[in-house]
């Protein structure tokens, strides 16, 4: 089998990501099905699933192999590494967001007060789209819900810039204006609301932190934040007059259901590239593995040369015992090779 041939073998593995474009719940799923792949086609499947293995481990066994072959992929394996550290990111964010999601979710089912709960929800009018969280219908009023699930500090100031707080240096990171956010999701609600003639309804934005061991310091005076156990409390005692009526409720839900645009976009990295990286290294370096250890069984039977007697030659050893170096978990390459070779001379001693 040629290395061109074996990359494409390689490649004919990995069906995940075979749309052009996805959904936003789509894309998780997707990630973590690449990811698996990398992972089965690297090492074994056993370790792959009883190790709970991810891509940094298939980083950690390539530049291991990479070293041991004497740095032959240097530039295509920092490729690759860039490619996964956007798609672990990816994983982790999105994986954070369902987290903190579903933890907004089951508190909402507890409210009191009657109450209608929209969830995930995609709206679009002219150049401007956003996605809210879940949208909380009551009698008083309707509650934009934006969930958050950071693991540091957090500052808005009182242009609503949003600030993620790195907790040993003090160094504030802008992450986006939050304030510009949360006035896109309550201009496209009321643009829904149009058809039922409630573009006027009392909308309040709610900031919901699921992660109460962080601060949050909110100067911003648009918004209200607070931590889950909060959540409910606010809503169930919001003060104000009863002012929507159970079919009021339901004109707007069928107006945000009727606006509703769940658009499929193209992933943001080359997926296909990152495949054939993947691929191009692996086949690189089992072949220079291979190489390796038929110099190493070479220079064996030049040791030994009974064994140079025997019907079966080095190559023909090597698709007989059927042992790949990557497969082997743990191990670094030249540990590997030891093995084999160890495992090759045994064979053919017996015969």
């Amino acid at each position: 089998m040629t290395k061109e041939q074996r990359i494409n073998e390689i490649i004919s593995a990995m069906p995940s990501f075979d749309k052009d474009a996805y959904c936003r719940e789509e894309l998780l799923p997707e990630y973590l099905e690449l990811q698996q792949e990398v992972v089965n086609l690297t090492f074994n499947d056993s370790h792959a699933e009883n190790g709970k293995l991810f891509i940094q481990n298939v980083e950690n066994h390539f530049e291991k192999l990479n070293e041991d072959c004497g740095h032959i992929v240097d530039e295509k394996l920092a490729a690759f590494k860039e490619d996964s550290k956007f798609i672990c990111n990816e994983i982790k964010a999105m994986s954070s967001g369902n987290t903190g999601e579903y933890k907004a979710f089951r508190c909402l089912e507890t409210l009191r007060c009657k109450n209608k709960v929209m969830k995930n929800i995609e709206l679009k009018s002219g150049d401007h789209r956003t996605e809210i969280d879940a949208v909380v219908f009551t009698e008083k009023a309707i509650f934009i819900i934006e969930v958050k699930n950071p693991h540091r500090d957090i500052y808005i100031d009182e242009r609503g810039n949003y600030y993620r707080v790195n907790n040993v240096s003090n160094v504030m990171n802008i992450e986006n204006n939050i304030g510009e956010k949360m006035n896109e999701k309550i201009y496209l609600l009321r643009e829904a609301f149009k058809s039922s003639g409630y573009s006027n309804a009392n909308i309040v934005s709610l900031v919901v932190f699921t992660n109460s061991t962080i601060c949050v310091d909110n100067q911003y005076d648009y918004i209200t934040t607070c931590f889950l156990g909060n959540l409910t409390h606010i809503i169930d005692k919001y003060d104000g007059n009863p002012i929507y009526s159970d079919s009021s409720i339901a004109a707007m839900m069928e107006d945000v259901t009727n606006a509703q645009c769940k658009e499929a976009y193209p992933v943001k990295i080359d997926i296909n590239q990152y495949k054939y990286r993947f691929a191009e290294l692996m086949a690189t370096l089992e072949d220079a593995a291979e190489k390796r250890l038929e110099t190493v069984i070479d220079n064996a039977e030049n040791d030994e040369p009974e064994i140079c007697n025997k019907p079966i030659f080095a190559k023909e050893l090597l698709d007989k015992i059927k042992i790949q170096p990557t497969a082997l978990v743990g191990m670094s390459a030249s540990f590997a090779i030891g093995f084999i070779v160890s495992q090759a001379i045994n064979a053919i001693r017996k015969l």
